[in-house]
């Protein structure tokens, strides 16, 4: 009764040894080379290209291209803790600021609006230390910069 238990195992063993070599000799191994599908690059959150905004569809001015692309950029955090007594912190809440072509505006809604989404070559959010350390005080809720195609043009 030992012998056939003996000479099936023995007979399973070499069958489970031989069969990936076995199923390597039935089915030939494809060796051409498969390229990679092509990669999107990644967009850069704190950019908005005249590209990225073309591609959005029907969007009228910057503000409605920030509205649809980048709309945490209308709410950054609140600015930086001041503290006016000792063991008392306020966050100071600070508008953020709008650059177009590198002079300040008055006012984000109506400065973003006055530009017109064709017009825009590059749209760039700074957070709150970016902005500080290029501005100086008064940007601590951060800034938007617009470069249009009027400032592409002048010298």
């Amino acid at each position: 009764m030992r012998r056939p238990l003996l000479r099936s195992a023995l007979v399973l063993v070499a069958l489970a040894s031989a069969g990936p070599a076995l199923a390597a000799q039935q089915a030939p191994r494809d060796t051409t080379r498969r390229e990679a599908p092509p990669r999107r690059a990644r967009s850069d959150r704190s950019r908005l290209l005249a590209e990225d905004i073309a591609g959005a569809g029907n969007v009228a001015t910057a503000l409605d291209a920030v509205r649809l692309l980048r709309p945490w950029w209308l709410n950054p955090p609140m600015g930086r803790i001041a503290s006016t007594n000792f063991g008392a912190e306020t966050r100071a809440a600070t508008a953020l600021v709008v650059y177009i072509d590198g002079l300040r505006q008055p006012d984000l809604e109506s400065a973003l609006v006055t530009v017109k989404a064709g017009d825009v070559v590059e749209m760039r959010y700074l957070d709150q230390n970016r902005a500080v350390q290029q501005w100086g005080p008064g940007h601590e809720a951060g800034a938007i910069e617009v470069t249009t195609l009027n400032a592409k043009r002048k010298p």
